[in-house]
């Protein structure tokens, strides 16, 4: 008889690895019960995090709701995001100077 990988939670990772998560109105039981779940929840409440909410709609949407999906869309944004930081950080030293 094959042996049954446990099926990875997604919603529940990205929930519990927020640095925010305990101010966001979401019940880890109840919310995140798997990513379509989640998703629903940042999309249709206003649960005061836009940050949140753009990373499980990326996740969603980009991730395809696989854990390696989800990864790479994860480290598409964060070398958008240092991109962006970096042009901060040139312009204040270039006003600076």
């Amino acid at each position: 008889m094959p042996k049954i990988k446990n099926q990875i939670n997604i919603a529940k990772i990205i929930y519990y690895a927020y640095s925010h998560a305990d101010l966001l109105p979401i019940d880890s039981e109840q919310d995140c019960r798997d990513l379509d779940t989640l998703l629903a929840k940042v999309i249709n409440e206003d649960i005061g995090d836009g940050l949140f909410k753009f990373i499980v709609t990326e996740i969603v949407e980009g991730g395809e709701g696989k854990i390696t999906g989800a990864i790479v869309v994860m480290e598409k944004a964060k070398k958008d995001v240092e991109t962006v930081l970096r042009a901060l950080q040139e312009a204040l030293i270039k006003a600076r100077i």
